[in-house]
């Protein structure tokens, strides 16, 4: 795989607002716990937060939760709050529509941490985001599969909004540093699946690539040749699952936190895993969590010279748009088990 581009400069602290008279200074989390729709992936967003924060032991920053009943006008109200309380940096922004209306906002007066990206909306001086966007994965995918010598990729993807904006991301990628890449639309049902084998077929193509959720990963897989490399993102697998499941995924190639397939890297060691149980999506969350409260301590911290963090959900640098960008582990199936994959030699 292409190596990562060179981490920017840290960013330099924002003046501080004053507190208020009385205010204890603190780390505002801003959630939609009480969100019936959210509560629970945000909860698993606090849960990992707050375990990083008892990690940090006798030096962990002061934190304080605040929680919204949704991710929209709540959490612009709960913002204000929590910088009269004597907030010295906020986090929130959960969902895009969060993180965008935070953007929009006149909250960011303190330094702001949003955990997702805000729809094309340029972002106020002090806020900041990193996201577990599929997207980001999408381009890291095509970057590896270039790296691995392919130029004609077949691009599988539903109708579905979030496989398009997968399928987008790698095909601009990709048209960047290889060219053309022939896309096929797959509806997600198991009658349509053998159909695929001969849409392939009439296609030029050296790779495939799978925009696809874990379902229609799992029926699309056994209808592509053998002889196809393929790669996909973590939308389409489950590193939990059990190996005689995962067995079917032999061969597929994707990109992936550390927290998954880097267990006994030292900078995943120090966490501990969820105390509750939590589905594999809840659980990329909650690794969100760990990393968003360290990249807290960053953003309050003058920090000179370059800044990178080896994070549980990758490599972090900030990049021009104040975005910490997230460089994953080339990963893939051994006998069913998720694992880093090996440099080729």
């Amino acid at each position: 795989m292409a190596d990562p581009p060179p981490p920017a400069p840290a960013p330099a602290p924002p003046a501080r607002q004053p507190i208020p008279a009385g205010s204890a200074p603190h780390v505002a989390l801003i959630l939609p716990l009480s969100s019936p729709a959210l509560g629970r992936v945000a909860d698993a967003v606090r849960l990992g937060f707050l375990a990083a924060a008892e990690v940090a032991g006798s030096n962990a920053l002061p934190v304080r939760i605040y929680p919204a009943i949704d991710d929209g006008p709540a959490v612009l109200e709960l913002c204000r709050t929590a910088q009269r309380d004597g907030a010295i940096l906020v986090v929130a922004g959960l969902t895009r529509d969060g993180a965008t209306g935070l953007a929009r906002s006149d909250c960011p007066r303190q330094p702001t941490l949003v955990l997702n990206q805000p729809q094309e909306t340029q972002m106020p001086e002090r806020m900041y985001s990193i996201s577990l966007a599929a997207e980001q994965e999408a381009r890291q995918a095509a970057l590896m599969a270039i790296s691995d010598g392919w130029r004609a990729a077949i691009v599988i993807a539903s109708n579905q909004p979030l496989s398009r904006r997968v399928a987008d991301a790698f095909e601009r990628e990709w048209g960047r540093a290889a060219g053309e890449a022939r896309r096929v639309t797959f509806s997600g049902g198991v009658e349509e699946a053998p159909a695929i084998k001969e849409r392939i077929a009439s296609l030029r193509g050296d790779m495939v690539f799978l925009a696809l959720d874990q379902a229609s990963t799992r029926a699309v897989r056994p209808y592509i040749s053998g002889t196809l490399p393929i790669y996909t993102t973590s939308l389409g697998v489950d590193p939990r699952a059990d190996a005689t499941v995962n067995v079917d995924l032999e061969g597929v190639r994707y990109v992936d936190m550390p927290w998954f397939v880097q267990p006994d890297h030292t900078a995943v060691m120090v966490y501990p895993p969820p105390k509750v149980a939590m589905g594999v999506e809840q659980e990329r969350l909650y690794a969100l969590g760990i990393d968003a409260y360290r990249l807290c301590g960053v953003l309050l911290q003058a920090q000179a010279g370059s800044f990178a963090l080896d994070g549980v959900t990758g490599r972090i640098a900030l990049d021009a748009d104040r975005h910490f960008a997230r460089t994953l582990v080339p990963s893939g199936f051994d006998a069913g088990r998720a694992v880093p994959l090996q440099p080729a030699q």
